[in-house]
């Protein structure tokens, strides 16, 4: 409907849009990946710090003003880099596997999450957690010959680590319920960005750590997942003529590339798929609307992606955050639009810091949410 109408008056526009509403399921969720209560992204990353006082309240005060714009969930990145017992690393960097302190502090965050209530609404918030990891546990470097991570940990020892790395982030979220007694966690993600042939040793640790890392999240009552990379650059989402020499489900359908061949990977492995395909989708327009651009990229893994067995649900799980107001309203209503329109679209969170305007462009609170929330929502 929408497409019928664009080209007339605004007031149309918004019209058909509100009708749309009516016809289609308007369960949307908006949030933010939120992990630092500034832009400089080196120093005010909060979870290993939040027991200094002045964090945590900086922290309080966003979680209020960021629900009360219409966020319904917040996405938390732990970025596993120290060694335990090193020397003072920066705020960003948690140690591998999670110090006491570190543990103390997730839980508390989670609690402090849980007590959140919209002054203008009355919702509250739920809480995802993404387990990303570099440094000491960057399994990118090495290999099973010559061990993996910067400080050349045997892979005995890093599963160790990542287990350890697990058990500790599930025991600080587990049972934490808001006052209405949800339980506050819905997923908890062991990687992000996945990109099975373009990350080295990822087939390695997925083979190796995800079967455990379902079973313990499952376990504890949350959704267990990853999430993967849609390629969002203009000529690649719109390249009707691509052929993929080795799948050819992805004939004409170029954005998809490595959601496909991750999720394929998966299959082989026999590793259970995702019960929503989350991923990281950076639009990089040239000519198009951004409208037409994410409605092809949803096609692209409506069309691809079902070879594989996947559900039709999706949920944007990085996106770009603009500086610029019009810009940012334009991208935000795009994906607003098309979650009106078809319910596969079925929730985004955007990224802040580092680089959420684009290379080197930070962002931090406050965050306009009002951009990314359905149009009848505001």
């Amino acid at each position: 409907m929408f497409f019928l109408v664009r080209y007339f008056h605004i007031d149309i526009i918004v019209i058909a849009l509100l009708l749309s509403a009516v016809v289609y399921s308007s369960a949307y969720d908006v949030g933010v990946d939120y992990h630092a209560t500034e832009a400089d992204f080196i120093d005010s990353v909060f979870i290993t710090q939040y027991h200094t006082p002045n964090v945590r309240s900086t922290v309080l005060t966003q979680l209020q003003g960021i629900t009360d714009r219409g966020a319904t969930f917040v996405s938390l990145r732990i970025w596993l880099v120290a060694q335990p017992n090193g020397s003072a690393d920066p705020n960003w960097q948690a140690t591998f596997p999670l110090s006491d302190q570190e543990k103390t502090n997730l839980h508390q965050y989670a609690n402090d999450v849980a007590s959140i209530q919209s002054a203008i609404d009355g919702h509250r918030l739920r809480l995802d957690v993404c387990l990303l990891w570099l440094g000491a546990a960057d399994y990118t470097i090495g290999n099973l010959t010559v061990d993996f991570g910067y400080f050349h940990l045997n892979a005995s020892e890093f599963t160790l680590r990542v287990e350890k790395t697990v058990d500790s982030v599930l025991q600080a979220l587990a049972n934490v319920k808001r006052p209405d007694g949800v339980l506050l966690v819905q997923t908890v993600y062991l990687e992000g960005e996945v990109m099975i042939g373009a990350k080295a040793n990822q087939d390695w640790f997925l083979a190796t750590h995800y079967p455990r890392f379902i079973e313990v999240v499952t376990n504890a009552n949350f959704t267990p997942s990853v999430y993967f990379l849609v390629d969002g650059l203009e000529k690649h989402v719109l390249q009707a003529d691509y052929i993929d020499a080795q799948f050819p489900a992805l004939n004409g359908h170029r954005s998809m590339y490595w959601v496909y061949r991750s999720l394929n990977f998966m299959k082989n492995e026999k590793l259970p798929l995702p019960s929503r395909i989350d991923f990281s989708c950076y639009i990089d327009r040239q000519t198009a609307t951004y409208e037409s651009l994410i409605s092809h990229i949803i096609d692209d893994a409506s069309a691809s992606l079902s070879v594989l067995g996947a559900p039709d649900l999706y949920g944007v799980a990085e996106t770009y955050y603009f500086v610029d107001d019009t810009q940012r309203n334009e991208y935000g209503q795009a994906f607003a639009i098309e979650a009106l329109l078809n319910p596969r679209l079925d929730r985004l969170s955007f990224w802040t810091t580092p680089d959420a305007g684009g290379q080197g462009v930070n962002v931090a609170y406050p965050f306009a949410i009002e951009d990314f929330l359905l149009p009848s929502s505001y």
